[in-house]
C-alpha cells in the first residue's frame, strides 16, 4: 500500500511540474498581443487568469491521459476468457 501512495505521489508532481510548460505553449498558441506598446493592468490580469486555466486544463488533461492508459494496460494485461 505504501508504493501504491509513493508512486501517485510522485505522479502527482510530476503532473505539477509539466502543467507548467504545457500552460506556456498554451498561451503562446494564442499570441497574446497589445494593442498597446505594453500590457494594461487589466491584460496582465487577463494573461494571470488564462494562464491559470491552461494550467488547470493541463494538469487535468495529464492526469487522465495517464489514468487512460493504466485502464488500457491492465485490460491488456487481463488474461483472455474462453
Amino acid at each position: 500500500m505504501k508504493a501504491f501512495f509513493a508512486r501517485e505521489f510522485l505522479w502527482l508532481l510530476l503532473t505539477l511540474v509539466l502543467a507548467v510548460p504545457l500552460a506556456f505553449l498554451w498561451l503562446a498558441a494564442l499570441d497574446l498581443v497589445s494593442a498597446q506598446a505594453h500590457f494594461t493592468d487589466e491584460e496582465k490580469v487577463f494573461v494571470l487568469e488564462l494562464f491559470l486555466l491552461a494550467y488547470a486544463i493541463s494538469f487535468v488533461g495529464i492526469y487522465l491521459v495517464r489514468m487512460v492508459v493504466a485502464a488500457i494496460k491492465s485490460l491488456a494485461l487481463q488474461p483472455a476468457k474462453k
